[in-house]
């Protein structure tokens, strides 16, 4: 049967100091410790606890999906924290982490001597969360939360795939860092730069944070070339449609509060727009989000030309630059090879759980036979106009 979605208490306790946190009031409460530990181990954007907090407020909360935020305190003190939410899909309870409805990286804000408390968290995940399915998309390779999700005896699927980062606190020197990269697509991207300004005035620039109203009209612009380009390569997202998915990048980019999110760099030719990129940031790193261009200038490559300055920008602001997974061509040219793996889990965390994956390979398999079957049937029927059907006199 379905497990049940609605638990008696919004917190459980444990004996070892874990407790599963899903009341908005009290996942709000634990700013002060969560910022503290995030700052203490360098966490990435997507974990900070004002990220975490737009994810939930503009977008999980008011699609109604329930939260699940595993915290573990050792001595009084804050050593992990691992927002998670559940939805129903069709009949069954699916677990995965709090995003604004985007596939993240997924990775556990924990002390680095934490290992028994990840242990603890991931037994909380998988078995106190009600869940029948987990998904855990691009984990770190051979971090310990890898090792957990490849060793459960539910694990139903898995796929790999790459994600790349620009080390650039390492590099002391701009120029020669610059000089090391070699040409991208047979061009230095200053070249590029310069082919692109013989067409016109060209800008790219910074937004300031407090400008809320530019903001909110180049995440609409931006969207909309995103959108364009998906149906185009024919992978089209539901958030890209999204209301609340807009809600949460206009929210993220407001620099009024005390520390920065996330910054919008924009790009014109004689005022008209050709490129908007989104960066998050953290205290040492920074991660591409999202950007949008026009294709009609896509000859002149300015996505190539943008990324140069936002890597820039984040070599000025001494951050190392997250480019997020795939195999681009630009994010193995500015991370210099600096390309790690990672894998993504569909795992069954319940006997209802399990019988949804052994009930989507009969399908496939059903579909498989039925199209072998068709192929074999087309194979034995003679072709109209044949011999067969018209021998010779």
């Amino acid at each position: 049967m379905p497990s049940d979605s609605n638990p008696d208490r919004n917190t459980e306790v444990q004996p070892d100091g874990l407790s599963i946190i899903s009341d908005e009031a009290a996942f709000l409460a634990l700013k002060s410790e969560w910022d503290a530990l995030w700052s203490a181990v360098e966490g990435q954007h997507n974990q900070a606890f004002e990220v975490c907090r737009l994810c939930w407020t503009r977008v999980a909360g008011p699609r109604g999906r329930r939260l699940h935020c595993i915290v573990v305190r050792e001595q009084g003190e804050l050593v992990l924290v691992w927002p998670l939410v559940s939805q129903r899909r069709l009949l069954w309870n699916v677990i995965e982490p709090l995003t604004p409805g985007t596939a993240e990286h997924s990775a556990i804000l924990a002390r680095s001597d934490a290992r028994a408390a990840i242990d603890a968290a991931w037994q909380a995940a998988t078995r106190q969360c009600r869940g029948d399915v987990f998904a855990l998309p691009y984990v770190g390779r051979d971090t310990r939360l890898d090792q957990l999700a490849t060793r459960h005896p539910g694990l139903a699927e898995t796929t790999t795939d790459v994600c790349a980062t620009a080390l650039l606190r390492a590099e002391p020197d701009w120029d020669a860092y610059r000089d090391s990269l070699g040409k991208l697509s047979k061009k230095k991207p200053a070249a590029l730069e310069r082919r692109l300004m013989k067409e016109g005035a060209l800008e790219i620039r910074e937004l300031a944070g407090d400008d809320t109203a530019a903001h909110a009209q180049w995440v609409d612009w931006m969207l909309a070339r995103k959108r364009e380009w998906a149906e185009r390569s024919g992978k089209n997202g539901p958030w890209l449609y999204s209301k609340e998915y807009r809600s949460f990048l206009v929210d993220l980019l407001d620099g009024t509060r005390a520390t920065p999110l996330g910054v919008m760099f924009v790009m014109t030719l004689d005022g008209v727009p050709l490129v908007v990129n989104i960066v998050g940031l953290a205290d040492t790193s920074a991660s591409g989000l999202i950007a949008g261009f026009d294709p009609a200038f896509s000859r002149f490559s300015p996505g190539a030309i943008m990324m140069a300055h936002c890597v820039k920008w984040c070599w000025d602001h001494r951050l190392d630059l997250d480019f997020g997974v795939g195999k681009e061509e630009f994010k193995a040219y500015w991370s210099r090879g600096n390309v790690d793996s990672t894998r993504s889990y569909q795992i069954a965390i319940s006997g209802w759980g399990r019988f949804a994956f052994h009930a989507k390979l009969l399908s496939k398999k059903l579909k498989e036979w039925r199209a072998n079957r068709a192929r074999r049937h087309v194979a034995t029927v003679p072709a109209s106009g044949s011999g067969a059907e018209h021998p010779a006199a």
